[in-house]
């Protein structure tokens, strides 16, 4: 790969080439997490987890697709219950969420990471078990809910499989064996698939009941529900089916006793279009005036709400609390690569910190890898014991690895300094290169990566690793780089995030045969194309079906960019694809128009071998000190050249479409070719700013054609380089001369009563209404329309002015 980057001309400072796999790289991994460790901001606990049967390890919930798929595999995902280690990066969800808002984004991108964290206002009400459950770990079931207004409403109470009460311990003994082994199916996955937030009708009755938190006098009963999750809020949720389809369909399933509406629209236009459209009542409005509503009868749901949550908070049975979507990160791994998590674990002192000075803990060599499932380092025995950090007796070292998001979620920070062996990165480094000024990445990992990133970046920011208050102190640092640093904390990427900009790019699509009886992927070895570049099957002489997928080596569809070099050069290469789509959609590659680039290079060269034949009369700068003495051709030169340095800027420092950069480029090369005075320094100066621009793009062809330039005469006449022979990227950017931007002469047209009658051609621009119907008066064929047989003047009623575009006169 890295030879196919450097033969396409990639320029990357290499020299801060990395690996996240190298153990000098991860033990900065590990260094971190115990940061991380030392600030209680990962834990270790028995959780239910997703497990991917086929590699056998532990998935994260955004690693589980929504068909309850593996992202890696596509197996179907198990639940397991398993110790594992956490990150509180719930404890940032507030932090992730507000500032999404100041970065350069894709709307998109941002909805789906605000989406996953998922900011809920609303109460959490206690629901007193009835009759109490002696020994239990509390009194009442808490349930959070964003719609206190429906409080009164509420005919079941549904808790996750595995939440605490879910146990031979506290339930009835006429149910528990039931209601435990439905429980454990729901957990398994066995009676359905998919997102287990999603399912909606599996449930079980637990022989349990609550009291109502504002009414102990009413018996709610309590449901296992396969819906609910017992890490996401409080693990259990209040069933309303009267104002909540899911609740709906479940006491439908499962034959739950349906509780009347208690709220009710405001009006009833939008009951009849509630009614027809649901079969409960879903929005906001006004709470009944029934006997279960009480004093709340009549409020509006907003209204209800504050009061419900007020009266509930008075007697201690409920409080406001915001609630995320967003859940704990599951850092721990069960496989063979990844960073071992540099705990020891002893009986005596528990979880210990490896020492920073034993760091890195490698992965151990001459691993057995049988694929029976758990961690492959549980059987490296060896490996496995060792001593206390602590207290020297002996222990054992964590047999997980870190999900290797974790690798990833701060390597650019690495960037900064990559080759610092006494710390991850300087401070100072990281202070002054931070934020990264712009991201590049798929879509895919909006609320992978992406997350993460922020998540390990702000940590580190608010730990003082790097930012302004890490350098706040550094007396080797000036108040003018400290105040630099500062200023670009306030900016769009504020509070530690990583990424000022993020561009989404699109995937490159191959063109995919496949056989149209078994709809077998074929090889291109296995198609020929014949005259009139119609595809056959070799084998059958059939058509093949035809489409542009995914690049995939099961597709045989890979395009190998080598080859495309070695036939057509690196630079036609880079044109084409960079020409092909702007880099946020999808480019379906093919060659076949890759000769037009070939051809505009060419075209380039011819330019440039005019230019050093026909030499620059005087300089650009000198020139510029006459501009009012140009002739027509030599103004619309330096228009047309400052409207593509305008187009191609914006392309490369805003929109990123580079394909819009290189038509803007391809217009003014092909203005250039049609200038007759080739001796104007407007021309020369043209050309040498296309050069200058079409370097970025097309590398080795900019560069030879800046050395012809400089060679020749051509940059000296024009004043534009002082140093003989000197290099295209040690050049500056053209700079935008916005005056050079209105046209030369305008072509207005002229309607008499709205009927097109004559034109005003080589008009001076921007000229007023006034000035434009006296001109057009004084024109031989305005005479028939704007005047009288007599000769006198028609009576203008009315003009209606197109700037530089289109004068209508009405007269009569």
């Amino acid at each position: 790969m890295k030879d196919q980057l450097s033969r396409i001309l990639t320029d990357f400072d290499w020299d801060r080439e990395l690996a996240t796999c190298d153990p000098a790289y991860y033990k900065w991994t590990q260094h971190i997490f115990l940061q991380l460790f030392k600030n209680d901001m990962v834990y270790r606990k028995d959780a239910v987890v997703n497990w991917d049967p086929i590699d056998q390890t532990v998935l994260a919930n955004e690693q589980v697709d929504k068909d309850g798929r593996s992202w890696r595999s596509g197996a179907v995902v198990e639940q397991r219950k398993l110790k594992q280690w956490f990150a509180r990066i719930t404890r940032y969800a507030q932090d992730l969420l507000d500032d999404l808002n100041a970065l350069n984004w894709p709307d998109h991108v941002k909805s789906m990471q605000a989406n996953w964290i998922g900011r809920s206002e609303g109460a959490e009400f206690e629901f007193a078990l009835d009759p109490p459950i002696p020994d239990a770990q509390s009194k009442a079931i808490s349930v959070f809910t964003s719609r206190a207004d429906t409080l009164f409403g509420v005919s079941y109470l549904a808790i996750a499989p595995d939440h605490w009460l879910v146990s031979a311990d506290h339930l009835p003994a006429e149910h528990a064996n039931h209601v435990l082994k439905r429980a454990q199916e729901m957990l398994s996955g066995s009676s359905g698939g998919g997102d287990r937030s999603q399912r909606t009708k599996d449930g079980v009755f637990t022989g349990l009941y609550v009291a109502h938190p504002l009414d102990s006098a009413r018996r709610v009963p309590v449901y296992v529900a396969d819906y609910v999750l017992s890490d996401y809020g409080t693990g259990a949720v209040m069933g309303v089916p009267a104002h909540d389809v899911r609740d709906h369909e479940f006491c439908q399933i499962n034959s739950v006793p349906v509780h009347i509406p208690v709220v009710e629209p405001e009006s009833s236009e939008f009951a009849e279009e509630s009614k027809s459209e649901l079969p409960v009542f879903t929005g906001q409005g006004v709470l009944r005036r029934i006997p279960e509503n009480g004093i709340y009868g009549g409020m509006r749901s907003a209204d209800a709400r504050t009061a419900i949550v007020a009266a509930a908070a008075a007697i201690g049975s409920g409080k406001s609390v915001v609630n995320y979507r967003l859940r704990d990160w599951l850092l721990s791994r069960q496989r063979f690569w990844g960073a071992p998590v540099p705990i020891i674990h002893c009986a005596s002192c528990g979880a210990v910190p490896v020492p920073e000075s034993d760091l890195p803990v490698e992965l151990p060599k001459n691993i057995e890898l049988s694929g029976r499932g758990g961690s492959p380092l549980a059987r490296a025995t060896e490996w496995l014991n060792c001593k206390c950090p602590s207290c020297s007796g002996p222990a054992t070292r964590d047999t997980d690895t870190l999900d290797t998001f974790v690798d990833s979620s701060w390597y650019f920070l690495r960037y900064t300094d990559a080759h610092n062996t006494q710390r991850p990165f300087d401070a100072m480094a990281a202070s002054s290169m931070m934020p990264v000024d712009i991201y590049i990445g798929g879509v895919e990992h909006a609320i992978l990566h992406l997350l993460y990133s922020r998540f390990i970046s702000k940590f580190l920011w608010k730990t003082r690793a790097y930012g302004a208050a890490a350098v706040e102190h550094d007396s080797s640092v000036s108040s003018e780089v400290k105040e630099a640093i500062a200023r670009r904390e306030t900016r769009g990427a504020r509070n530690g995030e990583p990424f000022t900009r993020l561009l989404t790019q699109g995937m490159v699509h191959g063109l995919t045969y496949k056989d149209p009886s078994s709809g077998r992927f074929l090889r291109s070895d296995e198609v020929q194309t014949e005259k009139g570049n119609v595809p056959r099957v070799i084998r059958t002489g059939e058509t093949p079906t035809m489409s542009f997928e995914k690049m995939s080596k099961s597709k045989y569809n890979g395009v190998d960019p080598g080859a495309t070099v070695d036939a057509y050069g690196a630079d036609a290469t880079r044109l084409h694809v960079l020409y092909l789509a702007p880099p946020q959609d999808v480019l379906e590659w093919d060659t076949q128009s890759i000769v037009g680039m070939q051809r505009w290079i060419l075209r380039l060269g011819r330019l440039v071998d005019t230019a050093c034949a026909s030499s620059a009369r005087e300089s650009i700068v000198c020139a510029l000190n006459a501009r009012n003495k140009w002739s027509k051709e030599a103004r619309e030169t330096y228009r047309h050249t400052h409207v593509a340095i305008q187009h191609a800027t914006e392309s490369l420092e805003a929109s990123f479409s580079l394909n819009t950069a290189i038509s803007a480029l391809i217009k003014l090369s092909n203005y250039l070719a049609t200038v007759k005075d080739c001796e104007h320094p407007t021309f020369g100066f043209g050309l040498v700013c296309l050069v200058k621009m079409v370097a970025p793009m097309a590398p080795s062809i900019g560069e030879e054609l800046w050395e012809i330039l400089s060679q020749s005469k051509c940059l000296h006449n024009l004043g534009l380089v002082d140093t003989p022979n000197s290099r295209i990227f040690a050049q500056s950017w053209p700079v935008l001369d916005a005056s050079a931007l209105k046209d030369v002469s305008a072509t207005v047209v002229v309607q008499i009563n709205g009927k097109v009658r004559f034109k005003l051609e080589d008009m001076v621009p921007d000229q007023d209404q006034s000035e434009l119907v006296q001109i057009a008066s004084t024109m031989p064929q305005a005479q028939k329309w704007m005047f009288e047989a007599t000769g006198q003047p028609k009576h203008i009623v009315k003009v209606i002015h197109v700037p530089n575009k289109l004068i209508n006169i009405i007269v009569k």
